[in-house]
């Protein structure tokens, strides 16, 4: 993976979001992108969202840690 192609797909991501930039690499046999995809869905399931806003509570502010952990606009 280069870095012009993480880019690419991370504004893919973005743009259209996840699922659709994965169904996009399959139908077009973008390996790259495919195993860019796989990449980042495997970190997003992997990290433990409650343990790192709690880090964040700590070491900042509560209301800051909700702000950065969440996809709902404040």
């Amino acid at each position: 993976m280069t870095r012009t192609i993480y880019q690419t797909t991370r504004r893919s991501i973005r743009d259209n979001g996840l699922r659709y930039t994965t169904q996009y690499a399959i139908d077009t046999g973008d390996t790259d992108t495919l195993l860019t995809c796989d990449d980042i869905a495997n970190t997003i399931r992997e990290t433990d969202w409650l343990a790192m806003r709690l880090q964040f509570a700590k070491l900042i502010a509560p209301a800051v840690a909700i702000q950065l952990t969440t996809t709902v606009k404040i």
